[in-house]
């Protein structure tokens, strides 16, 4: 049991789901996407941290005292964030390692007390994991937890030593220059792949922004629906080649009903967002889940927005385009990427131009497109596309 406190530290309103009269065996950081101490943020709203609330949620039941301090959704800069940390005297700082943040994730660490043991994980970590590790302004890179971390990351919050039998667990001694590896014995797939549908839901209270208030006056909350991809989008982290040890699952949607339930009977959440890549990504997700919806009636209670793709959305007919909206479908989300037939190959997007006017009937709004530009001939064949959108969808 960590040992009380004397008082609550001022800067523990901060973080979202500690118990502030213990002492903190694990901070988790998300860093900001840039340094507020030099230009205050603007808007008031960002995505929630979803996987660092599912492993601090099963942290928590394991009798940790964790808490999440979202640094991007408070506005905080890098020497605000490391000064938070350092007065909380956390056993542990863990972050989440991503490309547009790593650089300034990096610089937290090297201003943190170097006591504090230092977790780390995301895609970044899994893309160089040994760059990260010989990064020296990561001074105690106690635990780099590579792909998903719940049960991993619970194991060594509570005993470091588990580090050495855990799979695909990485760390660097302080002190020493060269990475050290893990070597796991026996099954390794419960720690690497667990089952989605009885991990718990996600924590809420380590969520500073979710549920939310929506523009239109509703609740609304994110939710993880299946992890994984199957396709190959060359653009793309989470193409299925990149991630070979990634077992591609999706959430019975029973399981998603109930946790939409328990949201809204807790907060009164009716709208909810689905942030994965297949909820309308796969025919086998889409027909299981509309009958559920269907039977549960969620149409009737809620709404929700889902990411969707062009090639699978293109082959049902209109019917079950129009079930899925009588179920509650509100908004879906469709990478269109190109208007350009080549770039759409190159990238192994499968889908046309053709097949991007026919799902949406022409509604392209031009903020949404991302058309990388190789010549101006591809260029103008994006713009064509929109042009054709708005005719298709005045005719």
């Amino acid at each position: 049991m960590p040992a009380a406190l004397s008082a609550p530290v001022p800067d523990r309103t901060l973080v979202a789901g500690a118990d502030p009269h213990q002492a903190l065996d694990c901070l988790f950081v998300n860093a900001p996407l840039r340094d507020y101490d030099q230009r205050p943020r603007v808007n008031d709203y960002t995505l929630p941290v979803l996987g660092m609330g599912y492993i601090a949620g099963v942290a928590h039941l394991a009798g940790l005292n964790v808490g999440v301090l979202d640094a991007e959704a408070h506005g905080l800069g890098i020497g605000r964030t490391a000064k938070v940390v350092n007065r909380l005297r956390p056993r542990w700082v863990a972050f989440n390692l991503l490309a547009p943040t790593y650089d300034l994730t990096a610089r937290i660490a090297a201003a943190l007390d170097p006591s504090i043991l230092v977790m780390v994980g995301g895609h970044h970590a899994k893309a160089t994991p040994t760059t990260v590790l010989r990064d020296t302004r990561f001074h105690n890179i106690a635990a780099m937890i590579v792909g998903e971390g719940e049960t991993r990351a619970t194991q060594v919050l509570r005993d470091v030593h588990r580090r050495q039998d855990l799979p695909q667990v990485m760390w660097r001694d302080a002190g020493h220059k060269h990475p050290k590896y893990s070597i796991a014995h026996g099954e390794t797939r419960s720690w690497l792949a667990p089952d989605i549908n009885t991990l718990p839901f996600v924590d809420r209270r380590f969520l500073p922004q979710d549920p939310y208030r929506a523009e239109d006056g509703r609740l609304e909350a994110n939710l993880v629906c299946s992890r994984g991809c199957p396709y190959e989008c060359t653009f793309c982290g989470a193409a299925a080649s990149m991630n070979p040890d990634v077992t591609i699952r999706t959430r019975d949607p029973r399981n998603i009903i109930d946790e939409m339930d328990q949201l809204h009977d807790q907060y009164g959440v009716t709208a909810f967002r689905a942030v994965d890549d297949l909820f309308l990504g796969a025919r086998r997700v889409i027909h299981p889940a509309l009958k559920a919806f269907a039977d549960a009636r969620v149409g009737e209670r809620y709404v929700w927005d889902a990411t969707g793709r062009i090639n699978v959305l293109d082959r049902e007919d209109d019917g079950v385009l129009a079930a899925l909206r009588a179920n509650g479908l509100r908004e879906v989300a469709l990478g269109i990427e190109s208007g350009a037939p080549r770039i759409l190959t190159a990238m192994d997007k499968r889908i046309t131009p053709q097949m991007t006017l026919s799902v949406t009937g022409g509604d392209l709004p031009a903020d949404r497109v991302f058309h990388p530009v190789v010549d101006l001939r591809e260029d103008e064949e994006t713009v064509a596309l929109l042009l054709a959108g708005e005719t298709h969808g005045s005719a």
